[in-house]
Parts: C-alpha cells; structure tokens; sequence
C-alpha cells in the first residue's frame, strides 16, 4: 500500500484550490468511494434528470422549420 503524504493547500490560489477540490470530488465518484457523505454529483444530476423529463404527446411531430421561421 502507498503511504499518504499530506500536503499544504497554502501555495495554491483560490481557483487551483477549487480546482483540486473537483478533482478530488471526481475521483471519489470514480472509484465509489463517498468520503464526504454527500450524495455523488452523478446521482445528483441522474436525480435531477428524472425530476425534469416529461413525455411528449402520442403523435409529436417536430417542425424545425417552424422553430427558425423569422
């Protein structure tokens, strides 16, 4: 196993600071681990996708044409 070395957030800027962070937050959902305890951002967003989809009506034809008429 590797040791874990800790490391100093100090040097970095506040935009490479938030950048890790998503990083972190990133690699956390891709191995499965949820350190945090937060819901992962892809059960978020899957949540929030099935919170806004609806059906359209039996027969919907779209008119692109329609759409970009001036």
């Amino acid at each position: 196993m590797h040791k874990i070395k800790e490391i100093s957030l100090e040097a970095l800027p506040e935009v490479a600071k938030k950048e890790l962070y998503d990083f972190y937050e990133y690699l956390t959902l891709k191995y499965g681990k949820n350190v945090s305890g937060e819901i992962g951002r892809k059960k978020k967003y899957l949540e929030s996708v099935a919170q806004h989809t609806f059906k359209l009506p039996t027969g919907y034809k779209f008119n692109r044409e329609e759409i970009y008429e001036r």
